[in-house]
Parts: structure tokens; sequence; C-alpha cells
């Protein structure tokens, strides 16, 4: 029974820090911060039409899943709206925000130790 109990803690204990992981009810996603501009939209400095920004939304997070480690794959998905993806713009967004963010997260989880 004392067993239990102790595993019981240790548990709890462990399951302590995740509860850092959730902010406003909301699961803040893992990310580097100075590049946190990528997972809300495009480039800063140019106008985007808002089938691009969420072509872009959508293709950050399938790129971000796609090459990362399984920390990251529990937050990001792969997402993209199949009737959406009929429209190039926002394929063009999905694409051009799979290509970057695939790459970028790719270089970021081989040099950063999690």
């Amino acid at each position: 029974m004392r067993r239990v109990k102790i595993y019981i803690i240790i548990s709890g204990l462990m399951l302590l820090p995740a509860c850092e992981q959730w902010k406003g009810g909301v699961a803040a996603r893992p990310g580097p911060p100075w590049q946190a501009w990528m997972f809300d939209g495009p480039p800063p400095g140019r106008e985007y039409t808002p089938l691009y920004v969420q072509g872009w939304k959508d293709g950050c997070e399938s790129g971000t899943s796609a090459s990362s480690n399984q920390w990251y794959k529990m937050f990001y998905k792969f997402k993209q709206g199949a009737i959406l993806a009929q429209n190039r713009v926002y394929y063009k967004g999905w694409k051009d925000s799979f290509d970057y963010c695939q790459r970028y997260i790719y270089q970021y989880t081989r040099r950063h130790v999690l």
C-alpha cells in the first residue's frame, strides 16, 4: 500500500511541469521566441490576402509537425483544408510556409537539445 502511494506522488510530481504548458486554458505551443511571427502569419512588411494568411498558418503547423521531434509533434499536426487546397492563393501560402517552417524546425531541433 505504501508503494502505491509513492507511485501516485511521483506521478503527480512528474505531471506538475505539464501544467506550465497551459496558459489561459490554451496549451502554449513551444517554439523559438525570435521567430514567433511564423506561426501567426507570413513575414511582416507586405499585405497578404486572408486566404494566403490562412494557408500560411496551416502550412506552418504542418511543416513543423512533419520535420520535428516527438515533443513538437504533441503540439503540431498536419493541417490543410481539403476544399481550400484547391484554391491557388491558399495553396501557395500553405506550400511557402510548409517549406519554410519544415526547414526551420528541422535545423532548430537539431541544434538545440530539448
